[in-house]
């Protein structure tokens, strides 16, 4: 039991779990809002606006700069892996954007 007080006592641990929640509610609201259609796999599912991965990494470098200070190696750890998962989903978004036109333009080649 102790253990798993300790777990629950972790502030940036928290703070990086309330983040990724609340990007996941915000996306399953924009989503239902947006197309008529609640779908509780928005729930759970990745991709979408706005993106879990980075609230998530956002919530851990912020809380561990107020909590350890910007001099830490928690935080220099945490802001170097939110740049990098940040960089990767611009990259992911950007050619996903790239191919789904590509198969738009197919789709109108072969549908004519």
């Amino acid at each position: 039991m102790n253990q798993l007080s300790l777990l629950l006592e972790n502030r940036v641990l928290i703070a990086s779990v309330t983040g990724w929640l609340v990007a996941q509610v915000l996306k399953t609201i924009i989503h239902t809002f947006i197309t008529k259609d609640f779908n509780i796999e928005r729930m759970y599912g990745s991709g979408g606006m706005p993106s879990s991965h980075s609230a998530t990494v956002c919530a851990l470098s912020t809380s561990a700069l107020m909590i350890y200070g910007i001099g830490s190696f928690e935080f220099a750890i945490s802001i170097i892996l939110a740049v990098i998962v940040m960089h990767d989903a611009m990259g992911v978004r950007r050619e996903t954007g790239i191919q789904a036109k590509v198969l738009n333009e197919l789709i109108e080649v072969f549908a004519a």
